[in-house]
């Protein structure tokens, strides 16, 4: 890296709106009032999942249903972030596709809420 210049390895979620196309009982259920959060990316859902079900935010049941995923969903984000961190591409590109097989089963569950 240069003295002004910075290199990163970065992943992003190019639209919101696939997002929300993708996993619309986990967005309602995370963000009831979306218009709060700036940013509603991947990344952001599964952390906001996450601290849905640490927190008590949603009823007993639905925590007992989502916790083991939402874990699991956690665990690969930090993973990602790390690998990203380290310059690790190819292990943070097979860490999008985990967290995203992930996110689908949490949404699985959270279709039946």
């Amino acid at each position: 890296m240069g003295r002004l210049l910075q290199v990163r390895v970065s992943a992003w979620t190019y639209s919101e709106d696939e997002v929300r196309k993708a996993w619309p009982s986990l967005w309602k259920l995370a963000w009831q009032d979306s218009d709060a959060i700036p940013k509603k990316g991947v990344m952001e859902l599964a952390d906001a999942v996450f601290d849905a079900v640490r927190a008590g935010l949603i009823p007993d049941d639905q925590v007992k249903a989502l916790k083991a995923d939402a874990e699991k969903a956690d665990k690969l984000r930090q993973d990602l972030e790390k690998a990203l961190g380290d310059w690790q591409a190819s292990e943070a590109d097979k860490l999008t596709y985990a967290l995203e097989d992930t996110m689908d089963a949490l949404e699985d569950i959270a279709a039946d809420f």
